[in-house]
């Protein structure tokens, strides 16, 4: 079980938009879509690749690279060129903040 750590503010995170937060080991990114909140590793893990520039859309991500898609809620691939899934977090809200569950250091 990890730690949940605070890194971002609600009204930062925009319907189908990810914003990217460096933490300690890597970038995350966090978006909203339908009002509920998503975090996942900030790599295609098709060609380890930047996937937050990607398209949001039907709780999807889409990598702008080669349009593998994966599943915001358990980072599964939805398509190829990808066959594993991408790192997904639990998120959690307190206040006006977002919170990721990490990893205990």
């Amino acid at each position: 079980m990890g730690i949940y750590t605070r890194l971002a503010k609600i009204d930062e995170i925009e319907e189908n938009k990810v914003k990217v937060v460096e933490t300690k080991y890597f970038r995350i990114g966090i978006t909203k879509y339908k009002d509920e909140f998503f975090a996942f590793e900030d790599v295609c893990s098709h060609d380890g690749g930047i996937i937050s520039k990607g398209e949001v859309a039907d709780c999807m991500i889409t990598c702008p690279r080669h349009n593998a898609t994966f599943g915001l809620k358990d980072g599964k691939p939805l398509c190829m060129p990808a066959t594993s899934p991408i790192p997904v977090f639990n998120v959690r809200t307190l206040g006006e903040f977002i919170e990721v569950e990490l990893e205990d250091d």
